[in-house]
């Protein structure tokens, strides 16, 4: 008898394992960089940054009901060394919100840079629009770069949704970084 149970266990967890993984891997919603552009102003690098999100019929029914959408943007600057390890010279966290407020019938949008104050949308796809880009992002000054060095963008991007209300836990899904190298 305590044979069966060790059985039924990893049987249990095999089946798990083939039937759950296929599904959650089909489900994931796609977040993909389409506009990336580092430019640069009197004394700043900057980044423009848009990506592509295929919002799910579900994905749009959790937000209807209440439940939160970020969209986490990392973005870090590296110093290329030929022959040595590379140095990370700034790493910067950028994270969009979308929230759906029933009672004023309206998408609130909070970000962490740029605009701190909410923004109020009435139209899904505007909303949707808004946390999927950024705009003239500081990276680091000029005055931090020397001429003829070389350097390494890297961009990832990351999607998640709070599934439970009570708690603060959040399905994530992350896709590659990518990496642009230049030199100033």
């Amino acid at each position: 008898m305590k044979f069966l149970k060790p059985v039924g266990f990893y049987t249990f967890s095999f089946f798990l394992g083939i039937f759950y993984s296929p599904t959650v891997l089909a489900s994931a919603p796609l977040v993909e960089i389409s506009h990336l552009v580092i430019k640069s102003s009197e004394d700043t690098l900057q980044v423009d940054l848009k990506i592509d999100s295929a919002f799910t019929p579900e994905m749009k029914a959790d937000v209807l009901i209440g439940v939160p959408v970020r969209f986490a943007f990392s973005i870090s600057l590296y110093v290329v060394n030929d022959f040595w390890f590379d140095r990370k010279a700034v790493g910067i966290t950028v994270v969009h919100e979308l929230r759906y407020e029933a009672i004023k019938r309206v998408y609130k949008i909070i970000r962490s840079r740029g605009i701190m104050r909410p923004a109020y949308i009435e139209d899904f796809d505007t909303a949707r629009r808004l946390i999927s880009e950024i705009n003239d992002l500081e990276v680091i000054s000029l005055s931090h770069l020397k001429k003829g060095e070389h350097y390494q963008l890297m961009v990832g991007t990351g999607l998640s949704v709070r599934k439970y209300t009570f708690f603060n836990l959040f399905r994530e899904v992350k896709n590659d970084h990518y990496t642009i190298n230049f030199i100033y």
